[in-house]
């Protein structure tokens, strides 16, 4: 099996291809967009703050599991499709 050089190409399209990076990226978004609603009124440390914030991408990261693999199957389809 020949080696694959190791291009910001082919990192690119690694990370495009993979369900942990739309996850993980779904898990960010939860994280912003409802952090501030959980933690608004609340007289929490700043580390009470960021738990809050990591809890939240935790659960964002797992619930999506689902979709990321909906995703990466269609993106990988649509490449093959192309490439023929």
């Amino acid at each position: 099996m020949q080696k694959r050089p190791f291009t910001i190409s082919y990192v690119f399209f690694y990370l495009l291809f993979s369900a942990d990076t739309w996850r993980i990226a779904a898990g960010f978004i939860c994280a912003v967009l409802l952090g501030p609603l959980v933690t608004r009124g609340r007289d929490l440390s700043q580390g009470g703050e960021a738990m809050v914030w990591l809890m939240i991408m935790a659960i964002g990261w797992s619930v999506t599991a689902w979709p990321a693999k909906k995703i990466t199957a269609a993106l990988q389809r649509a490449v093959k499709r192309a490439s023929k």
